[in-house]
C-alpha cells in the first residue's frame, strides 16, 4: 500500500513537472508575441507620426519660399520711379497670379493712400477708415517696418466680407527708400486660408489637413481633408515671420492598428505558434 501511494505520488510529481514546463513554455511564447505585437503597433504608430512631423516641414519651408519670391516680385513694382497708371497695371497682373494676395496699395511717408488695387478673386468690403487708423494693422506693421527697415509682417486679424462671411488676414509692409530717405510704403494683404490653398503642396492636403493656429490652438484658417479613422496625429511647426509668428498644425487620422499591424509580425506569430 505504501510502495503504490508512493508510484503514484512519483508519477504525479513527474507530470506535474512536465506539465508546468510546457505551461512556463507557453506562457513565454505567449508573452513574447504580445510584446512583439505591441512593438509592431509602436512603431507602426512612430512612423505615422515621422511622417507628419516631416510633411508639416516641408509645408513651412514650401510657404516660406512663396512669401520671399512674393516680396521680391512686390518690391520690382517700384523698380524705376514707376508712375501710378504703370504701378496700377503691374499691381494688378501681380494680384491675378498671386490668389493669396487680396490687396496691394501704395502709401506716402504720412501713411495716406495714394492707390490701391484689389483681387479680382476674392471681393471684400474694406471700410477706409479702419484702413486709415494708426491703429490698424496696416499702420503697426508700417511702423515696425520703418523702425526696422525692413519688411515686417503683421498680426492676424479677421476682416469682415460683404457678404457677412470673413476670413484672416496678415498684412506685409516694405518701405520705399530713394537717395536715402523714406520716400512710401507699399502694404500688401495675405488671407491666410489662400495661403494655404495656394502655397502647400496639394500631395500634403489631400489625406492631412492644414491648419494656420493661435498659440492655445484656436484655428485661424482650415485646409484639408476630413476626418476618418479613429485615431488622431498632430504635428506643429512656427513659420517665423519678421514681426510675427504663425503656427502650421497638421493633423491626419489612421485606424488603430490591427491585432497583427504588419505582415512580418502575423508571419513570425504563426511560426511560432
Amino acid at each position: 500500500m505504501t510502495a503504490s501511494r508512493f508510484t503514484v505520488l512519483l508519477r504525479w510529481r513527474r507530470a506535474w513537472r512536465r506539465w508546468s514546463l510546457w505551461t512556463a513554455l507557453v506562457l513565454l511564447v505567449v508573452s513574447m508575441l504580445g510584446t512583439m505585437v505591441w512593438l509592431a503597433g509602436r512603431y507602426e504608430a512612430s512612423q505615422v507620426q515621422t511622417r507628419l512631423e516631416r510633411d508639416t516641414a516641408d509645408a513651412v519651408s514650401d510657404i516660406r519660399v512663396a512669401l520671399n519670391r512674393n516680396l521680391q516680385s512686390l518690391q520690382a513694382l517700384h523698380a524705376g520711379d514707376p508712375g501710378q497708371q504703370a504701378w496700377d497695371i503691374e499691381a494688378s497682373e501681380l494680384l491675378r497670379k498671386n490668389r493669396e494676395l487680396v490687396r496691394i496699395e501704395w502709401r506716402d511717408p504720412n501713411m495716406r493712400l495714394r492707390t490701391h488695387q484689389q483681387s479680382p478673386y476674392r471681393p471684400v468690403a474694406w471700410d477706409a477708415r479702419l484702413r486709415e487708423s494708426t491703429q490698424s494693422e496696416a499702420a503697426i506693421a508700417c511702423a515696425n517696418a520703418r523702425r526696422l527697415s525692413s519688411p515686417s509682417y503683421s498680426s492676424s486679424y479677421f476682416q469682415p466680407h460683404g457678404d457677412g462671411l470673413g476670413s484672416e488676414m496678415m498684412e506685409l509692409c516694405l518701405p520705399l527708400t530713394a537717395g536715402g530717405r523714406n520716400t512710401g510704403f507699399l502694404v500688401a494683404t495675405y488671407s491666410l486660408q489662400d495661403v494655404l490653398i495656394n502655397l502647400v503642396a496639394h500631395n500634403l492636403t489631400r489625406s492631412q489637413e492644414a491648419s494656420f493656429t493661435e498659440p492655445d490652438g484656436t484655428r485661424l484658417a482650415v485646409l484639408g481633408a476630413a476626418r476618418r479613422g479613429s485615431r488622431m496625429f498632430s504635428a506643429q511647426h512656427l513659420l517665423d515671420l519678421s514681426g510675427s509668428t504663425l503656427v502650421l498644425r497638421m493633423d491626419t487620422w489612421h485606424t488603430a492598428p490591427s491585432v497583427f499591424p504588419n505582415v512580418l509580425t502575423a508571419l513570425v506569430t504563426t511560426m511560432s505558434i
